[in-house]
């Protein structure tokens, strides 16, 4: 099957610039001719190539062949994309006044001068609008705007509209030098490269994306020109337009459907470390099974309600726990992602909850309490219009008349927006609530860190239901850490092969020792995260050989976060670098920064390795960014990922404590940090 095509016509020579130097017939112009064309189509040529696309080139057409070869493109269902260059004409070009003229029009000005029949843009545009077929219509002519506007479509809604136009400036004023044709090619050029950096769970680069980029483009060629595109309604998504094909995107069915998962309960699917490759979640998460047992038991029974609170230091795996238990229980990621509760069912039946269809989530990372209410309603199937504004006592009423008590998972309290206004308003009102029978009106489960909740934690404690788990024996942590350092090491080649078996046993024990030796200590970072991060630095130590060696590099495991992180950057390129971009991405909020914003930021961390550009050449700004890319890949251990509004990828470090971190120590550290020193 063929690609779909681009139909590229542009016009450099007008036969009307060839007359003589009398003044023009009446209803004539004389049009000027445009050097620049011929080398601009053949970059467009290779930049619609680059995305995939066939390109049907057209010089210097008549107006007979404009009228053919735009019939034939905006009718065909191959055809995506018509792209020209040339002068635009209107009525006013022809001695006709504006009075007599549909200030709507605008005409594409072929290279025999003569406009006509097929030359009226505004006229492709109603035409392509009633395809079956999205068509896009990129138009690099003086007072294109015209067609981008049309009364005809204003009010059609953006996902029954099939003709989308960008316009190279307004209705009334002139395009210069084809500086527009040149910002679009530059464009797709990057879409080409790198998508313009969106997510890889979107088949297409999104519509703002790409406009957005291409009025950037212009600015930094330093044209005056502003774009006039479609407009859209901003207070709804966006369709899929399947003009820019996303050079980063993978089908990935099971990925697609998290995608379409609510926000707030995805996240979960993330901190368990099980969003793309199933073998993740046993890497990421073993153990706490009579902490996760206790848990399920509660979430299932559903004569009892109450509050069960879990906190513990950073990296304790509050969240993996209740990830665990989310990704178990909620139908919602059940249907898109049915493996990882298999998994975790043939890990430990015991401690797996039931699908619970009254089971909602909320990751409260970067989130208000409007946008929490909204989901808990839109999870919980509430009755509501679009344009409700929810309140507390309305949920609370709501669900008090629910069939039977719902449960709620809530994490990440202290991350959210308004971390002590949410307990306020919400989780104290949530906790104490009953229904009609007695009963406590929800089974509320909420992951904090202690400092700031003393309220919640000293209730969940009268209720017997505070979970510390910072208070686990240490003996059952070291074995959970055994467990989980064997599972690692069982996926690294060096470690893997049979061999080794006694090495693994030998460094995983030694290991896990070494984290819970001084219990103490052993909380101030979380020894989960530790053993995580180190088990990264050893894919890149030459590996042990012996048992004796093994246990030796086992016992050399820093006790710290920040003891090893460092030794984990120290050992990679560009070390410096890398450090700045992942602590730039350390003040990120909510779901993420995108890549532009890490570029912003990066700089104040690494003064000359990642130097500001301001002044630079243009393509000089777009190594930089290609340069934090490479660095963002380098060190994707340590991210998540989302999606923002536009299609963007967004990045987040995979644990607060991460950020906590870096955001504290932004700047490389003079030496090395000391493991008896942290």
């Amino acid at each position: 099957m063929s690609a779909e095509q681009v139909l590229l016509m542009g016009v450099a020579r007008f036969a009307s610039a060839a007359a003589t130097q009398r003044e023009p017939e009446p209803g004539h112009t004389v049009w000027g001719q445009l050097p620049f064309v011929p080398a601009l189509m053949s970059r467009l040529d290779l930049a619609y190539k680059s995305i995939g696309y066939d390109v049907r080139g057209v010089a210097d057409p008549d107006r007979r062949a404009v009228l053919i070869e735009s019939d034939e493109a905006i009718m065909s269902v191959s055809t995506r994309i018509v792209h020209v260059i040339s002068h635009g004409s209107v009525a006013e070009d022809l001695n006709r006044s504006r009075a007599a003229a549909n200030v709507e029009h605008i005409h594409m000005v072929p290279a025999c001068g003569q406009v006509g029949n097929g030359t009226n843009v505004s006229h492709w545009v109603s035409t392509a609008h009633q395809q079956s077929e999205p068509t896009l219509l990129i138009l690099d002519l003086c007072r294109a705007g015209r067609a981008a506007r049309l009364s005809e479509l204003a009010r059609v809604p953006d996902g029954d509209r099939n003709a989308w136009v960008i316009a190279a400036t307004s209705p009334d004023r002139p395009a210069y030098d084809g500086r527009f044709s040149e910002a679009v090619a530059e464009v797709l050029e990057q879409i080409a490269l790198h998508g313009l950096d969106t997510s890889p769970s979107l088949r297409f680069v999104r519509w703002d994306r790409v406009t957005r980029a291409i009025q950037q483009s212009l600015q930094t060629l330093g044209s005056t020109q502003r774009l006039h595109t479609t407009p859209v309604d901003v207070s709804q998504e966006l369709p899929e337009l399947p003009f820019f094909p996303n050079p980063r995107w993978r089908h990935d069915a099971r990925l697609e459907k998290l995608h379409a998962v609510e926000a707030p309960v995805r996240a979960f699917v993330a901190d368990l470390g099980a969003e793309h490759f199933i073998d993740r979640v046993g890497d990421h998460f073993v153990g706490r099974r009579s902490q996760l047992e206790w848990l399920a038991i509660w979430l299932d029974d559903h004569r009892t309600g109450g509050l069960r609170v879990v906190t513990g230091a950073p990296g304790s795996g509050k969240s993996a726990l209740l990830g665990a238990l989310v990704c178990a229980g909620h139908e919602a990621i059940i249907s898109a992602a049915p493996d990882i509760r298999t998994y975790l069912t043939a890990q430990d039946p015991d401690s797996v909850c039931s699908p619970n269809p009254l089971l909602a989530a909320i990751h409260a990372r970067g989130r208000d309490l409007d946008a929490i209410l909204a989901s808990l309603a839109a999870q919980w199937v509430l009755p509501a219009d679009p344009d409700r504004r929810w309140t507390v006592a309305d949920l609370l009423a709501e669900i008090s008349a629910l069939p039977a008590v719902p449960a709620l998972v809530f994490d990440a309290l202290d991350e959210a927006e308004d971390p002590h206004g949410l307990l306020r308003s919400l989780l104290l009102p949530l906790s104490k609530a009953l229904r009609p029978d007695g009963q406590p009106a929800v089974r509320l489960l909420v992951g904090t860190r202690r400092w700031g909740f003393g309220p919640l934690l000293d209730m969940a404690g009268r209720q017997a239901g505070l979970l510390d788990l910072d208070d686990v024996a240490p003996e059952e942590i070291r074995e959970d850490l055994r467990i989980h350092m064997l599972r690692r090491l069982a996926a690294l080649p060096r470690y893997s092969g049979p061999a080794q078996r006694a090495v693994r046993t030998a460094l995983a024990g030694s290991a896990a020792e070494s984290l819970t030796r001084n219990p103490d200590r052993m909380h101030e970072w979380g020894p989960f995260l530790v053993a995580r991060i180190f088990g990264q630095v050893l894919e890149t130590l030459p590996p042990a050989e012996e048992p004796e060696a093994a246990a030796a590099l086992g016992a050399s495991v820093p006790r710290s976060l920040p003891a090893v992180l460092e030794l984990d950057i120290s050992t990679r390129p560009d070390s410096r670098a890398l450090r700045a971009v992942l602590a730039a991405v350390a003040f990120a909020k909510g779901d993420g920064f995108p890549t532009e914003a890490i570029a912003a930021v990066a700089p104040e961390f690494a003064p000359g390795l990642l130097a500001e550009t301001a002044g630079r050449e243009p393509g000089e700004d777009q190594d930089r960014l290609q340069r934090i890319r490479a660095l963002l890949d380098a060190g994707s251990f340590y991210l998540r990922t989302g999606v923002e509004s536009d299609g963007a990828t967004l990045y987040r470090l995979f644990h607060q404590g991460l950020a906590d971190y870096l955001q504290d120590q932004p700047c490389p550290i003079d030496g090395t940090v000391r493991n008896e020193d942290v």
